[in-house]
């Protein structure tokens, strides 16, 4: 418990600090709300710890302990020296605003246990993403840079997947001191589950700023944390890189609405540093950001306020592409044309970007949906700017995913089923405005006041207790594939085996042609550092040759270890040159029983359902 106290401690203070030292510098707007300062010194955090590793690559600088803890030193000397430059605006003392602000804290309190509730039998992340999540922050650890080549764990070079998150977790592991790989599962869960609570107080300031009532903002805050199923369900797939950058859109929306009131340099210098993070961080929350840019433009009719605006923001997008140029430049280095199983390719199929109806069906989804078109009615009939531009923005994202309605063909990027597991955002904005109308034609004074704040007091009561007891248990158990038995029997793989020790795998089919593992063994690459048959999926960026050489085996796995006898397995080993098995009882998983009275296998290990064999020579 106190290692997850620090690890969350250290996890608020790295994503605050460096953030709230830069809004000093370069926007120091006066009188915005705490909240949205906090949301703003957030988002520019996780900015610009992916743009000075991204600098720090291309100029050949290996970034250290040392380094991450002096600039975090310097950012809190600047926020000592500079807060004086700013007025930060608090809740007026009216009686609603400290209410909607208290369901506010309280929402983001009850989020927080709720979100490490979620976790609370998890050993190691879940599903298919943590596995080379974690292998990349091992690789930016040890390297102190961004992790653009995977060797030795990997023949993949000029890596163009989104490593934004993946820095910030390195950063976070040096300053924490748990930059062993041993401790990166419990550091991706921890710093994981307090970046999902932050986005109550993220989505709350967005909504209360675009709505102008609390009442918005603590609607908001309870749809995101404890009424929608995402972002919670996020943790259940490992979508940790989704999850941060959802965690920055408040902010870069928040830098868009500042664009749109005060046009000039410091409002499009917030807009551009927090475009460039988020072209680090995840690239689909960085092109719904361009839509929701577009959007603003297209639902603003004054000539000369369009025009300043236009330009500002040109300003911003060019600066964000001048920041991430070295980045930027990789990506379309890197394009392919057509389909494939490698996000590498532009385009997208049909068949990928299906529209996933269990998803839009999924928890509260429905609900949701139909509260956040009643709120669209009714701010759309006071007339409300924000209706129009929420709603063209939605539409814009749609066209992005679908757009074979205008002639042109599917993107491999942004598909249906990303605009389902993100919608969660424009909805609870959608219902915050709603919120904001009601409450705006509510009574002024008396007791039918009264009534109105204690009805929707007991409303958003009643919300919070749903919510923890709906999601309490929020992670589907197929997606976890690896337990604390597994994380000792990697730990002593890593102790008692050389370190040229190659593991075959369980291994599953798991999209197109890329099969993923099935237990504990898959861990074995990103914490051990031996290599696997079946390896962490990003192997898919590598050359043709390296990856047609790494399907080879995984085919083989996936369709003959379950049937293959003894003398088969050990054939294949010796061909391949593998000489451990790593074997559970996890469904898919090799058993272990075929091979303990084999001859070829030694059997070395053995604890709670896990062995491991060594091919004898």
């Amino acid at each position: 418990m106190e290692s997850m106290t620090g690890v969350v401690f250290i996890t608020f203070t790295t994503l605050i600090l460096p953030g709230l030292a830069l809004l000093l510098q370069i926007a120091p707007i006066m009188g915005i709300s705490a909240l949205e300062r906090l949301t703003l010194a957030v988002g520019l955090s996780l900015s610009l710890i992916p743009v000075l590793y991204l600098w720090g690559a291309w100029l050949g600088i290996v970034i250290g302990a040392f380094h991450i803890r002096a600039l975090l030193f310097i950012c809190l000397l600047t926020v000592i020296l500079l807060h004086h430059r700013v007025s930060v605006t608090v809740p007026s003392w009216k009686r609603d605003s400290v209410i909607w602000h208290l369901v506010i804290a309280g929402g983001t309190a009850l989020t927080f246990w709720l979100r490490f509730e979620q976790i609370r039998d998890l050993a190691l992340p879940t599903w298919v993403d943590s596995v080379h999540h974690a292998l990349l922050i091992r690789v930016s650890i040890e390297q102190g840079a961004a992790p653009l080549s995977l060797r030795p764990y990997l023949p993949v070079d000029e890596l163009t997947y989104h490593w934004g998150y993946h820095v910030t977790m390195a950063t976070l592991a040096q300053t924490a001191g748990m930059d062993r790989p041993e401790k990166l599962p419990a550091l991706m869960l921890w710093s994981g589950q307090t970046m999902s609570a932050l986005m109550v107080p993220a989505y709350a300031a967005l909504a209360l700023r675009l709505w102008q009532r609390p009442i918005a903002g603590a609607a908001a805050g309870l749809v995101v944390g404890l009424a929608s199923v995402m972002p919670a369900y996020y943790v259940s797939w490992g979508r940790y890189t989704l999850l941060t950058g959802m965690l920055m859109l408040p902010a870069a929306l928040i830098a868009l609405d500042t664009v749109r009131r005060n046009p000039g340099p410091a409002s499009a210098a917030l807009l551009a540093v927090l475009l460039a993070g988020l072209s680090l961080v995840h690239f689909v929350v960085f092109a719904l950001t361009l839509a929701a840019c577009a959007a603003f433009l297209l639902t603003t009719t004054h000539g000369s306020f369009w025009r300043r605006a236009a330009i500002w923001m040109g300003v911003a997008l060019a600066g964000s592409l001048t920041i991430a140029a070295p980045w930027i430049v990789l990506l379309a280095s890197r394009a392919l044309p057509g389909t494939g199983s490698s996000a590498m390719h532009v385009a997208g199929n049909a068949g990928y970007n299906a529209l996933p109806l269990e998803l839009l069906r999924a928890g509260t989804n429905q609900i949701l949906l139909a509260l956040g078109g009643i709120g669209a009615l009714l701010t759309l009939w006071q007339r409300r700017h924000t209706a129009a531009w929420l709603l063209i923005w939605c539409a814009i994202a749609i066209v992005l995913a679908n757009p074979v309605v205008i002639g042109l063909p599917y993107l491999s990027f942004i598909t249906n089923e990303m605009l389902t597991i993100t919608m969660f955002a424009p909805l609870a904005l959608l219902i915050a405005g709603g919120a904001a109308a009601i409450d705006a034609r509510a009574p002024r004074g008396g007791w039918c006041r009264f009534a109105w704040r204690l009805g929707a007091v007991v409303l958003a009561a009643g919300v919070m207790l749903w919510g923890v007891n709906q999601w309490r248990t929020i992670v589907r158990p197929d997606t976890v594939l690896a337990g604390r038995a597994d994380l000792e029997a990697i730990t002593w793989a890593a102790r008692a085996t050389p370190p040229d020790a190659r593991f075959v795998v369980g291994t599953r089919g798991w999209l197109y042609d890329v099969d993923r593992g099935t237990d504990g063994g898959w861990w074995l690459l990103p914490l051990a550092g031996r290599q696997v048959s079946t390896p962490p999926v990003i192997y898919n960026y590598g050359a043709p040759a390296d990856v047609a050489a790494i399907k080879r085996d995984t085919s083989w796995l996936r369709d003959r270890s379950a049937s293959a006898s003894a003398e088969e397995l050990a054939a294949f080993m010796r061909e391949r040159g593998y000489t451990y098995v790593y074997a559970s009882e996890r469904p898919g998983a090799i058993c272990a029983d075929a091979l303990r009275t084999a001859p070829m296998f030694e059997h070395v290990y053995e604890h709670e359902g896990i062995v491991i064999f060594h091919l004898r020579e």
